[in-house]
């Protein structure tokens, strides 16, 4: 996965893992989606570093060499800024998914 200018990604839209995670005090919550939203899977974990290796083997199962992942974290620097950092570090590709347009979305385009 290349990021080109402005920190867009440069890849086909097939093959990216879209994993959005719902951040909280004492868990979390990510759901993985393919290009045509479908559900992939889905995880609770708890908002410890030694439990955030359950997520990224959680999402690997999904990637092969063509397929990479996208993690959305909602309000990134709050609950889950260790997170991030943890998913940084390991080379990942994280966006900070801002609270009121996602929850405008959820109002205005029921998935489910």
């Amino acid at each position: 996965m290349e990021t080109g200018e402005k920190g867009r990604i440069q890849t086909r839209k097939e093959n990216i893992i879209y994993v959005g995670i719902d951040l909280h005090k004492e868990t979390h919550t990510a759901v993985m989606l393919d290009c045509w939203n479908q559900k992939l899977g889905e995880i609770t974990f708890e908002n410890k570093p030694s439990e955030f290796h359950k997520l990224t083997r959680k999402v690997s199962r999904f990637l092969t060499e063509e397929k990479t992942a996208v993690y959305g974290l909602e309000n990134a620097y709050g609950y889950g800024c260790a997170l991030a950092v943890c998913l940084l570090e390991k080379g990942c590709a994280v966006k900070d998914v801002n609270t009121a347009l996602s929850y405008a979305q959820r109002k205005s385009v029921p998935m489910y």
